[in-house]
């Protein structure tokens, strides 16, 4: 019976022990998260600009796939 109440009360501290640390961590992350807001209020992040590559392979595609079916047109056209 005395290794069951050890048991037990180990449990329970252990269990506390977690409780305790896990809420820790919820406070110290919201404090966190509200000075990174205040920083980048004041120190925004640069944007890099994206060129127009993607558009222009998209226009490349779209000729390319104009000229297979001009292609296969003409093909079925000769059969």
């Amino acid at each position: 019976m005395e290794n069951l109440n050890i048991g037990i009360t180990l449990m329970v501290i252990g269990m506390a022990a977690v409780f305790v640390f896990l809420g820790i961590m919820i406070v110290a992350m919201n404090i966190t998260a509200k000075i990174v807001g205040i920083i980048n209020k004041y120190l925004p992040e640069q944007i890099p600009e994206e060129k127009n590559i993607r558009k222009k392979k998209q226009d490349d595609e779209s000729e390319i796939a104009l000229a297979i079916a001009v292609a296969m047109r003409e093909r079925a056209k000769g059969i």
